[in-house]
């Protein structure tokens, strides 16, 4: 039984490790559909992102996301609009802070930013508790 208990609780220890180190982050897929991912499965169940949006403003990327609170109660995290050029390269990271963002139980939020130079054309929007 001690055999059996050892290896078991190794794996739950992976397991639950595992899903505190998921990046959490949202963009639109190849096909265009959105993906979410979150470092807290509760966050990660409770919120989504119902649209996204862009536009081109002079020559700099524009985005606003609607994201939604699907639970009940209200949810209290940060969220970072990150900027990428061509290549995949992070664009200006210093000039993206976390913002607070607090949503009443079952609401939706639009989240906006402008990227912050024309190299930029690719965005991912992340979340954290």
């Amino acid at each position: 039984m001690k055999s059996i208990l050892a290896p078991l609780g190794a794996v739950l220890l992976a397991v639950a490790l595992t899903a505190c180190s998921t990046s959490n982050m949202a963009r639109p897929g190849d096909d265009g559909e959105v993906v979410l991912h979150s470092n807290s499965t509760l966050l990660g169940n409770r919120l989504s992102v119902e649209r996204l949006r862009e536009k081109t403003v002079g020559d700099l990327m524009y985005v606003q996301a609607t994201l939604e609170n699907g639970w009940k109660a209200e949810l209290d995290f940060q969220y970072k609009i990150k900027w990428f050029d061509k290549d995949g390269f992070e664009v200006a990271p210093e000039s993206q802070p976390w913002r607070q963002l607090v949503m009443a139980g079952r609401s939706q939020n639009n989240v906006q930013a402008v990227a912050p130079n024309p190299s930029a054309v690719r965005y991912e929007i992340w979340v954290r508790e």
